[in-house]
């Protein structure tokens, strides 16, 4: 296959400014990507989305994923990174596989505001991970019921896209990038770039509450709890597992012990005093990951002091809707600032998260059954939020934040404690 493997692991992970000529024909200019102070102001600038035309057939695989074709002399929508990912042919870096589009994606773009949305079709795309698209369900759930007749086509990650295909909510899903006609058809459009990414509100705001004001909804909090349902026949799956694992009767914690970067990650040492405690008081914890992570999972549980009472599930999540089944037999997620702790929200479960650069109110404050603990050092809250590490991380760029919550006794009592008083209120 020509093209490309598209890591979402490692996207946006040293990508070098575009060339100004370049940004130019994207209709773009170099501070359009620079961090403004509100909504406001970032509605006055052009998003950086972009239109490439295909020079070529060429395909790529995403995140490990699915194999997907751009198709000669097709023009797609896509963001600034993934155009810089799929631009040369890997084969041939000189080699070109896209080239700008004489359209440019500010002169097409009729972003939604609060219209009326009778009998109109309304596309909506996010490039971020789980967390982010389940920021933007309660928003679509509240659209479906308000218009019934629209049309809701929703394109996002593949990798995300079991999860989305059981939103009662949405009637399309494409991938990304996604085709100059799929942008045409649509009577507005919605995209959330740079809302939290570059925008100084999401230091303040919680995200849901934020993402319904770039709508025009400004939704109550208690309208901003995503909702889904799992597949029943994923939820039969997951089942069978704890039967052969014979903890169907017992107190289960769900745990993801990564973010997407590691800066909002805690060490591994962090986990092992978490889960040992968990264990004393009688939970047992299942780790949930992506199957390529079922090794290393096993080899943290070797530090564990009751391995017996944690269990591995990567091997068994064969795609995103299988964590969602699993969530839904669980009693509460335990995490650190990840998709999980979503998830468990929107099937009305338990989710409590670890904090380290930004504080927990802007994730989760929505959500009804949630609490959360706040690391504290004195150079945060930081907002750091890619790949960069902070200053005073070690050569692993894992944050140092969540060190200081476990470093006694009497410290991690108090991050059970909280744990506990959630599950008994």
């Amino acid at each position: 296959m020509n093209g490309s493997i598209w890591e979402e692991e490692k996207f946006n992970k040293d990508i070098k400014p575009l060339e100004k000529s370049l940004l130019r024909k994207f209709g773009l200019k170099p501070e359009n990507v620079k961090f403004v102070d509100n909504l406001i102001e970032l509605r006055s600038t052009p998003p950086n989305i972009i239109i490439a035309e295909s020079l070529k057939s060429f395909g790529f695989v995403q995140n490990f994923f699915k194999n997907q074709k751009l198709i000669k002399k097709v023009k797609y929508i896509m963001g600034l990174g993934v155009f810089q990912q799929l631009q040369f042919d890997k084969m041939n870096s000189k080699k070109k596989l896209l080239k700008p589009s004489k359209i440019q994606f500010k002169n097409i773009y009729k972003p939604y505001q609060g219209q009326n949305l009778d009998d109109k079709t309304i596309l909506i795309f996010r490039t971020g991970g789980a967390g982010d698209l389940l920021f933007i369900n309660p928003n679509l759930n509240y659209l479906k019921e308000k218009y019934p007749t629209c049309k809701i086509k929703f394109a996002c990650g593949p990798q995300y896209q079991p999860m989305v295909e059981n939103w009662d909510c949405v009637d399309e899903i494409l991938d990304l990038p996604f085709t100059f006609k799929h942008l045409q058809q649509a009577d507005y459009h919605i995209l959330f770039e740079g809302v939290i990414e570059r925008c100084e509100e999401a230091k303040r705001i919680n995200a849901l509450n934020l993402f319904s004001r770039w709508l025009g909804l400004d939704l109550p909090d208690d309208k901003l709890v995503p909702y889904q349902k799992p597949k029943n026949n994923l939820v039969n799956d997951c089942k069978d597992i704890l039967d052969k694992w014979c903890i169907t009767d017992k107190k289960l914690v769900l745990m993801q012990l990564r973010a997407s970067s590691p800066i909002r990650t805690p060490r591994h040492e962090f986990w092992v005093k978490i889960i040992n405690e968990l264990n004393n008081r009688g939970y047992h914890v299942i780790l949930t990951d992506n199957p390529r992570q079922k090794d290393k999972i096993a080899e943290f549980m070797t530090l564990l002091d009751k391995p017996n009472m944690t269990f591995n599930f990567c091997q068994y999540s064969k795609s995103f809707d299988y964590t969602v089944a699993l969530m839904s037999l669980c009693t509460a997620a335990f995490c650190t600032d990840s998709a999980l702790s979503h998830i468990a929200a929107s099937l009305d479960k338990f989710s409590f998260g670890i904090f380290g650069p930004f504080p927990g109110f802007i994730r989760l404050k929505t959500y009804p059954k949630a609490a959360w603990i706040d690391a504290k050092r004195n150079c945060g809250p930081c907002f750091l939020h890619g790949h960069t590490p902070c200053q005073p991380a070690g050569p692993d760029g894992y944050s140092p934040c969540y060190d200081e919550l476990i470093e006694t006794q009497e410290k991690l009592d108090i991050v059970i404690d909280k744990f506990e008083e959630l599950l008994n209120d």
